[in-house]
């Protein structure tokens, strides 16, 4: 099982524009952040997931960041605004290197094939990236994340029906790495949302993912579960599985909402949590279990904007 990234993002249409560029100032400032701790290859590993928890941090820690308009190589045409380097920037940068890292041994360890050349591949940039990012994390950060995803390869390889126990491995394994570097009161908060937001991802993947997983015979915790039910006669999710997943993700989303609101309100910050937990995931949500292949790509036409 891949876990992919992109699925934790803002609903924009119900953005404010400040709120907006906020958000994009993250995004990009995360990506300076990963270019100056973790090297400048790092910066195409960027994503969303990682922006969220660049932002959740930045609350947690109290850090309001200047935002400034920068020049970006990826956009030449214009200056965007940025959000200047931060103590939790920098400490988002490092923790996204380290789990892309444990991502890339893990896939490694797992693929068999063909299905081995992209790890193989991404394995010198990762190690890299990892080895940078390890002078700013605590001692045993990088084991910690990766014994954790190790057990979630361990169900995989075990073929594990249940797709609560994998999505609820990878959460405890994101649900470590929000908590880094955090005490008491905030490292539970950042804990929670943490495991909420794995438990989405991993849900997420596993259903747009169900179609390709089925046909090439790779392990999916859906396919294995529900069996012949899993696909529909049109090669798409089931009625089944469609309608499990609708009922049961949102609930699985409860804590996550609970936390959400619970963050500093006067956090500049806290309204594109609020929008990416209430709005943001849902959408997403709607479009993987549609089937149209959208859930981990950018959809213009709904409103989801590439920052």
């Amino acid at each position: 099982m891949r876990a992919v990234y992109g699925y934790v993002r803002p609903f924009v249409p119900d953005l404010r524009v400040a709120e907006f560029e906020r958000y994009r100032a993250v995004y990009c400032g995360l990506c300076r952040c990963m270019g100056k701790a973790t090297g400048q290859l790092s910066r195409v590993s960027v994503s969303y997931d990682f922006t969220f928890y660049a932002a959740v941090r930045l609350i947690l820690a109290g850090e309001i960041p200047e935002f400034v308009p920068m020049r970006c190589p990826a956009h030449p045409g214009s200056r965007r605004m940025t959000a200047k380097e931060t103590p939790a920037l920098l400490f988002s940068a490092a923790v996204s290197a380290a789990f892309a890292d444990a991502k890339t041994k893990d896939d490694l360890a797992d693929e068999r094939g063909f299905s081995r050349l992209g790890p193989i591949v991404r394995a010198p940039f990762t190690a890299g990236m990892s080895r940078r990012a390890e002078k700013l994390l605590p001692p045993g950060a990088k084991e910690g994340i990766r014994e954790r995803l190790a057990l979630l390869g361990e169900a995989e390889k075990e073929r594990s029906p249940s797709a609560d126990r994998t999505s609820k491995l990878f959460g405890a394994a994101l649900g470590f790495a929000f908590a880094l570097g955090l005490e008491g009161e905030k490292a539970e908060k950042a804990c929670r949302i943490g495991e909420a937001a794995g438990r989405f991802v991993y849900l997420c993947d596993a259903a747009e993912d169900l179609p390709g997983d089925v046909k090439q015979g790779r392990y999916n915790p859906l396919a294995e579960g529900y069996g012949k039910y899993a696909l529909g006669e049109d090669g798409k999710l089931s009625p089944m599985v469609r309608e499990s997943l609708a009922a049961a993700v949102p609930i699985l989303l409860e804590p996550l909402g609970e936390e959400a609101d619970s963050l500093d309100p006067a956090h500049p910050l806290a309204p594109v949590v609020k929008n990416i937990v209430y709005l943001g995931l849902p959408s997403v949500l709607n479009r993987v279990l549609s089937g149209d292949g959208k859930g981990k790509r950018k959809a213009g036409k709904e409103g989801i904007a590439v920052p």
